[in-house]
């Protein structure tokens, strides 16, 4: 991994993961092996296990501008651990992934090339199935037979059998993007970027949100209210999304907040990054 000659890298990006290790090992290996090399990866997990904090230890010998956060395992608080890794992030545009989403390897080129001045660029996932999951943990590089369009092709079948979701958002393809860029997306929090100046003018995630679900249609709307739109990046910023076990899922009490903050135009949340600034 390479950096500017005044080391400051040309993005951040922020993973945010709930214990699993497994993977995010799959998700780093596939970060290490980027068509760009010239960013930094925070990963800000939303507890503090000791499993974690050495596996991370250990991957920093590979990954040298590897940073970890973490905080008290006290219910989903994934804004928070977002937050502040927003706020240690070096470069001034920001690339978001969750702990459960292996990129493609010209996930980071592709954000940076298709960056543009008050744009979020809000991208998608392939869900797979349980045993296609199961294989890439156990080595994660088998992701490269799914980021080659012929044998991606040639996998429809045995993937679909094997309950993959949204398979035609793994094809890498300009031609469909440009049928689709007239769709305005929400955001996912597990594919999306933007710049660094625009999520801190509205203070960041709102940190008031306290469970899980709704916090990105919180943060798409605030974007809007400045005028920073999504721009849809489907297949091109690709990401595949590995099968778990629901988790934990609160979302009426975060809507209500959404809501209510919508009848007053309240775009800057008030419970926010700038604390962390300071």
């Amino acid at each position: 991994m390479t950096f500017s000659d005044n080391n400051i890298p040309k993005a951040s990006v922020i993973i945010s993961v709930y214990k699993d290790v497994e993977a995010l090992n799959c998700i780093l290996d596939a970060l290490q092996n980027q068509s760009e090399r010239d960013f930094e990866i925070i990963v800000t997990e939303d507890c503090e296990t000791e499993e974690m904090a050495s596996f991370i230890q250990q991957k920093r010998k590979d990954l040298p501008q590897l940073h970890h956060l973490s905080q008290e395992d006290n219910g989903f608080r994934k804004t928070l651990a977002v937050n502040r890794a927003i706020a240690m992030a070096k470069a001034d545009y920001l690339i978001f992934l969750d702990g459960d989403c292996v990129p493609h390897y010209d996930w980071v080129r592709r954000h940076l090339a298709l960056s543009e001045k008050n744009r979020v660029l809000a991208g998608r996932r392939v869900h797979l199935g349980k045993r296609a999951s199961k294989l890439i943990r156990s080595n994660p590089k088998l992701i490269r037979l799914l980021e080659n369009r012929l044998f991606y092709t040639l996998l429809l079948i045995p993937l679909h059998l094997d309950h993959m979701r949204n398979f035609e958002t793994g094809f890498s393809s300009s031609l469909l993007q440009k049928l689709n860029r007239k769709k305005r997306p929400v955001l996912v929090g597990c594919n999306f970027s933007c710049h660094k100046k625009d999520i801190l003018q509205i203070n960041g995630y709102n940190e008031d949100l306290p469970g899980a679900g709704g916090e990105d249609d919180d943060l798409c709307w605030r974007f809007a209210g400045f005028n920073v739109y999504t721009k849809n990046v489907k297949f091109l910023t690709i990401v595949y999304h590995l099968y778990h076990d629901a988790r934990r899922i609160d979302v009426s009490e975060n809507l209500r907040i959404l809501r209510a903050n919508q009848k007053i135009n309240q775009y800057i949340c008030e419970n926010g990054i700038v604390k962390y600034n300071n």
